[in-house]
């Protein structure tokens, strides 16, 4: 009975490869950074334009950081109660550094 569950085992694994030899996989790995994290470039960027430092809230789930990559934030300044909705826009160097630039909406939003 040994030798027939040898063989038994060596047909199903060929029959295994032959199967999956067409088959291809591929894994696209998109950094990812922390809420807090990407508010702080946020925040920084507007603070190079402007002497208040904002508020900015972009949410709680991951920020995947993809060139081109669009992400809303709400902004305000500190002591006020107005909020308004800013885009940053991500650049990347094809490495792990990258920055945004950020638009700021004119009107406060609703």
């Amino acid at each position: 009975m040994r030798p027939r569950r040898v063989i038994d085992s060596i047909g199903v694994g060929l029959l295994l490869a032959v199967t999956l030899a067409g088959c291809t996989a591929s894994a696209s790995v998109t950094r990812t950074v922390t809420p807090d994290a990407f508010e702080r470039v946020v925040v920084d960027a507007l603070s190079s334009v402007s002497d208040a430092t904002p508020e900015v809230d972009c949410g709680d789930d991951p920020i995947a950081v993809e060139d081109g990559a669009e992400v809303h934030c709400d902004v305000n300044t500190a002591g006020y109660d107005v909020v308004y909705d800013s885009v940053a826009t991500i650049s990347t160097d094809g490495g792990g550094d990258y920055h945004v630039e950020v638009q700021v909406d004119d009107e406060p939003a609703p």
